[in-house]
């Protein structure tokens, strides 16, 4: 199987070479796949959690009725939580209940709220409702992505659609739920927010001209993911350092699910022939991490931290740079509109 592996990513590494104008970025995530498909395999054993009762957890999901998140919801559903299922279409999350509860699972309790992470509006509605309903939340899964659109598109906010979903809007929406998951955290069981990241950090960078100016012209569908990804990472080391200056009660970890066979590689080589990724990761398996770094007691003490197949991994050296966090944390800002990230406490 690896060594199929190996040929069918130098069949997709020659395509792209011959027809994407970005085709270095997309040879680079060819390699970063394989290398994080042979640590899938290799830490198998490892990636695994047990399914604690907690009854009195509120926790919100956003892309909840889909893909990875749906396993997300179904996990934490079978811990006894409350889960916010947070998606574009309400009928959808609903659906997705009365199919979780027909399957078996009926522990814990699920509502849908509306939010499309394409919008800073709707993440601002989404938030307001939330705080009219509840005074405390205990878990945040900043989970809601889309990976290499055929096209370039434009939020109506006026940024590349990815770095919105991806981040940006995940960046307003942690801002503005930061007083209840204050309320929900304590010294002996912390709130905790949970970034899901991509290993495709490991190959990008940050280019502020670029984020700032993207166009149809200037557009690259796996740079503009790669650094929406590594903006995520980043925005997690950042933000654990200011919870910590702040001494609340909130921990934050960035977590790449893995290599798994999803929709979100539909607009792929890969995607228009999925046998090629029979090999790959389950998105039940693609889960485990997520929950891991959502009720795992051995980080009960350690955020800020990257987390792949339910063990701790180094992030890349340039998410560590003091200067290019500050920058990326003031455009942010600037792009959300806040005037301080902590305008809300």
């Amino acid at each position: 199987m690896i060594f199929e592996t190996i040929i069918f990513a130098f069949i997709a590494i020659g395509i792209a070479i011959y027809y994407n104008k970005c085709w270095l970025c997309e040879i680079k995530y060819y390699i970063i796949g394989f290398i994080y498909h042979l640590h899938d395999i290799f830490s198998i054993r490892h990636n695994k959690i047990e399914l604690l009762s907690k009854p009195n957890k509120i926790a919100i999901v956003t892309g909840g009725s889909r893909g990875i998140g749906m396993e997300v919801v179904k996990k934490l559903l079978q811990c006894d939580m409350e889960v916010i299922i947070a998606c574009r279409t309400i009928n959808t999350g609903e659906n997705l209940i009365l199919e979780m509860r027909k399957s078996g699972i009926t522990s814990g309790r699920a509502k849908v709220y509306k939010l499309d992470n394409t919008s800073l509006k709707s993440v601002r509605e989404f938030a307001t409702k939330i705080k009219a309903d509840y005074d405390k939340i205990h878990i945040l899964i900043n989970n809601a992505g889309i990976m290499f659109p055929s096209k370039y598109n434009k939020t109506e906010d006026g940024y590349e659609e990815q770095w919105t979903v991806n981040y940006l809007s995940h960046f307003l929406l942690t801002s503005l739920l930061l007083p209840l998951l204050k309320v929900g955290g304590n010294p002996g069981e912390c709130s905790r927010i949970v970034n899901v990241t991509s290993c495709a950090h490991d190959i990008s960078t940050i280019d502020f001209d670029y984020i700032i100016n993207c166009s149809e012209k200037t557009f690259c569908k796996h740079a503009s993911y790669g650094q929406s990804k590594l903006a995520q990472t980043m925005f997690t080391i950042i933000l654990q350092r200011l919870l910590n200056e702040k001494s609340l009660n909130i921990l934050v970890y960035a977590v790449h699910p893995g290599i798994v066979r999803t929709d979100l590689f539909k607009n792929t080589l890969i995607g228009n022939n999925k046998w090629m990724m029979a090999a790959w990761k389950t998105p039940d398996k693609g889960a485990t991490p997520i929950v891991y770094a959502t009720v795992s007691t051995d980080i009960e003490t350690k955020g800020g931290i990257y987390i792949s197949n339910c063990r701790e991994l180094a992030v890349p050296s340039l998410a560590l740079d003091k200067e290019i966090q500050k920058q990326l944390f003031e455009l942010s800002l600037k792009q959300v509109h806040l005037e301080n990230f902590f305008q809300y406490l």
